[in-house]
């Protein structure tokens, strides 16, 4: 029988990997449109403890690379974020 958490092995993985509370570093790829933009920044009002540490747009300017510290306290902290992030306009990819 299969969970029915898609995110029981991210957790596992996250306790496995991380001594909590930790600094999780948190990466993600959007569009580089307004729409993005405007999704990213209620994102951050979201999440106390979330630092944007970088800013990356590629080389064709149709991307835009954003990397975060978060202050978890506990996996669910990271799961939740991971959550919020899955929701954004424009975005693309997860690292």
């Amino acid at each position: 029988m299969m969970s029915q958490d898609p995110f029981e092995k991210f957790r596992a993985l996250l306790e496995t990997n991380h001594e909590f509370p930790c600094v999780y570093t948190h990466k993600f790829i959007g569009a580089h449109s307004p729409i993005f933009k405007t999704s990213v920044e209620e994102f951050e009002k979201a999440f106390i403890g979330l630092t944007r540490v970088s800013e990356r747009l590629s080389a064709s300017g149709k991307h835009l690379s954003l990397t975060y510290d978060y202050q978890a306290a506990n996996p669910e902290d990271v799961v939740q974020l991971m959550i919020a992030t899955q929701k954004l306009n424009d975005l693309i990819y997860i690292i």
